[in-house]
């Protein structure tokens, strides 16, 4: 079920690759799903420049696999193109990736094949054990990654002893049984991890302040087929999404993990970065979005940490690692920014969480002070007003001034 405000919603029926049906929805008439499809028109207008036999990028990560801190190497193809995020007033509220692909112009057959297998020759995996494999996308979908292209990969990663795991992403439409089929028949020696951007487990969050277009119950659905095969899932859950207080945001997260026992592997919380060409950038720029301070991980840390070994999963701070690279990450100051990283670092590493609960810095007074004033603006305010009070206070403020 989609929240959506009346006559809001328009269902547009997508059919996944085993011929079964999916309900994704677009909203035409809101003015936030428009903001979303001018700034993709806006950003199409910049030259490309791209080549289509090389990767966006690759980089060197820390990992963690069996318990341990392990190094890992990122492959970034070059996509043609987020699925949802091509569709008319598709795309999520804060994700920059589609500006780094060919924006939907298509490729030729190979071309993602020849961009890993020119990467891949780069590097000695004796040292890295893990390889993730992103596409600005869904590496599942069979329209961004062609079949054979996919099935090659595959074939080359599990040739190489060393390799010992592998993640990907994908838009729950996407994970069906026969890609499942293939993967389990390709991979003999590799384990598996699919990445699923839920963002947040409530419908309204993940509707209106993030525009994902899919709903819990797909993700549960896609789950259930990870599981079937014995696979590793790992869901992405947002921290401060646009729109939310931050005590909303502690809530939603929380409330999230609550409802994500036993359905996941692990879980990552990402902390909302600034991308160029984004809904979150515009307000952003406009001085209404404020990204989310990592006093806000400690309060959430702080919610949860008498629960956090019976979370039924693996709990992971991530956020860091995207393509194109943000403009901003979650911080504090620069006094105790050195203090956060390593902090989350070792959360990461061995799942402690005093050093994030004894950070400790004078900067904790601007949040605690944006609480209080974010809580006395929307007191008994439903979301669904807020966002359009901030939409109509934008639209006036020039000619009420």
């Amino acid at each position: 079920m989609t929240t959506c405000l009346p006559n809001e919603c328009e269902q547009i029926t997508i059919y996944d690759q085993d011929g079964g049906i999916m309900e994704a929805v677009t909203n035409d008439h809101r003015v936030l799903t428009h903001m979303i499809q001018k700034l993709k028109q806006n950003s199409s207008h910049i030259a490309k420049k791209y080549q289509t036999t090389t990767v966006a990028s690759s980089s060197i990560s820390t990992g963690y696999l069996d318990g341990k801190q392990v190094k890992r190497i990122i492959f970034y193809l070059r996509g043609i193109g987020c699925s949802w995020c091509k569709l008319d007033y598709g795309g999520c509220s804060m994700c920059g990736h589609f500006h780094g692909t060919t924006k939907g112009d298509l490729m030729p057959e190979g071309s993602h094949l020849q961009q890993f297998k020119t990467e891949y020759a780069k590097y000695d995996f004796k040292e890295f054990p893990i390889v993730c494999i992103y596409n600005a996308g869904s590496l599942l979908s069979r329209e961004e990654v062609r079949d054979y292209d996919f099935a090659e990969i595959l074939k080359i990663i599990d040739a190489d002893v060393n390799i010992k795991h592998i993640i990907v992403e994908s838009r729950p439409e996407f994970i069906t049984e026969s890609t499942m089929q293939v993967m389990s028949s390709l991979l003999k020696s590799t384990s598996i991890e699919i990445g699923i951007g839920l963002e947040s487990c409530s419908e309204t969050v993940r509707d209106l302040c993030i525009n994902k277009g899919f709903s819990f119950i797909d993700y549960i659905k896609a789950a259930e087929v990870i599981k079937k095969y014995k696979f590793k899932l790992l869901t992405y859950i947002t921290v401060k999404p646009l729109f939310l207080t931050i005590n909303e945001s502690i809530a939603d997260v929380v409330g999230s993990l609550k409802r994500l026992k036993d359905l996941t592997d692990v879980v990552s919380l990402e902390p909302t970065s600034i991308q160029k060409w984004t809904l979150v950038d515009y307000f952003y720029t406009q001085g209404i979005y404020r990204i989310p301070s990592g006093w806000l991980l400690r309060d959430i840390i702080a919610e949860i940490k008498d629960n956090i070994n019976d979370l039924g999963f693996e709990l992971r701070i991530g956020g860091f690692e995207f393509y194109p690279t943000p403009q901003l990450y979650v911080s504090n100051c620069y006094r105790c920014n050195g203090d956060l990283y390593k902090a989350i670092n070792s959360f990461n590493v061995n799942k402690s969480i005093d050093e994030i609960l004894s950070l400790k810095c004078e900067c904790i007074k601007t949040y605690e002070m944006e609480k209080y004033n974010e809580q006395s603006l929307n007191a008994n305010e439903s979301l669904h007003a807020r966002v359009s009070e901030i939409i109509a206070d934008k639209l006036l403020s020039s000619y009420l001034k």
